[in-house]
């Protein structure tokens, strides 16, 4: 089994093509910014981990986090309908994560929310190689979905950099998976297959900065001439030393370097442009939707904007292939945490 955490309680850095099988985070030397060793409590209450699976289609888009942060958990799912423009939405916040459990295995492990009549599930598995997503809530908003990586053959990106002083992020991306399985909402339920549905997932967790900010950016679509498209970027979190901006092309993972957020603060629903340094990516993002959680638990808080639009612009290859991108649905996000 590969593990993040070395024998001498060192976290392994940058990029791996070959899995993670666990983030072993009990087993890293934690230490302060003074170099003193920090106790069990604090070393368990510093460890956050959060999981997102989402997708879009011009039919319906939805999403779907958990997170664990001890003091707190949270978890939200929504279905948005790109033409009304509405939303179909639910949220629960825990105090200490109660109903909330995560496992550390990334490629095949599982996180849950368990609150009265209501059920959420993300689970990974690796034969066949795949995520599943179940929700089950008391007014019948439910989902049964499967987000395949075999179809096109999915690089997932697996990276691991260093956070603030002494800490670490390890996160596994991957976007561009075709989605299978079924959606209830509002009294509709929808095919997945049938209405082309791509999808997106992210696992993170680790030893966080106290006050975390970032900005992220996601696209799942088809190019004008069939490829299926995936990309995630970002800005804030995986920044040190390596990047975790990235684009797919049938499964094939292109890496790209750092990426610069440009927006109006002040109002988050006017147009976005995203730039990369390499000179590789160049974006313009409008929103359409918006879903907003907020927390202030005084420890712990988090602004969090997700928002859904479309993207126009290109993205370039290596090689030199420029791909153009055009009025693709696809994610934006604006979010600030104090772990």
């Amino acid at each position: 089994m590969s593990s993040l955490i070395n024998q001498n309680g060192t976290a392994r850095l940058g990029i791996f093509p070959e899995p993670i099988d666990e983030v072993n985070y009990r087993d890293f030397n934690l230490v302060d910014e003074l170099d003193r060793r920090v106790g069990r409590l604090r070393r368990y209450f510093a460890f956050n981990q959060f999981e997102f699976l989402g997708a879009v289609s011009e039919q319906l888009v939805f999403g779907c986090a958990l997170a664990d942060v001890k003091y707190a958990g949270t978890a939200f799912v929504y279905a948005y309908d790109p033409s009304t423009r509405q939303f179909i939405k639910h949220s629960f916040q825990q105090p200490l994560a109660r109903g909330i459990w995560f496992n550390q295995r990334p490629e095949s492990g599982a996180s849950e929310l368990r609150v009265g009549q209501n059920f959420i599930q993300l689970r990974g598995s690796e034969r066949p190689r795949a995520r599943y997503l179940q929700v089950r809530l008391s007014d019948g908003f439910h989902i049964d979905a499967e987000f395949s990586e075999e179809d096109p053959p999915v690089e997932p990106l697996r990276i691991c950099t260093p956070a603030g002083a002494t800490g670490w992020v390890y996160a596994r991306k991957t976007a561009g998976h075709r989605v299978a399985g079924t959606l209830t909402a509002g009294g509709r339920t929808y095919d997945l297959a049938a209405i082309g549905a791509l999808g997106h997932h992210d696992w993170t967790a680790g030893y966080m900065r106290r006050h975390t900010f970032w900005n992220w950016g996601c696209i799942a679509g088809h190019t004008a001439d069939g490829r299926v498209v995936g990309m995630n970027v970002s800005c804030g979190v995986n920044e040190t030393s390596f990047t975790e901006n990235c684009f797919w092309l049938d499964g094939k993972l292109h890496k790209l370097d750092t990426v610069r957020f440009e927006y109006d603060r002040r109002d988050l629903m006017q147009p976005w442009r995203m730039t990369s340094y390499d000179g590789r990516l160049d974006l313009t993002f409008r929103p359409e939707g918006r879903h907003r959680e907020k927390l202030n638990a005084f420890i712990v808080a988090s602004n969090f904007s997700q928002l859904i639009g479309r993207y126009d612009g290109w993205l370039q290859t290596a090689a030199g292939e420029r791909v153009a991108i055009t009025n693709l649905l696809g994610y934006a996000e604006w979010h600030y945490a104090k772990w």
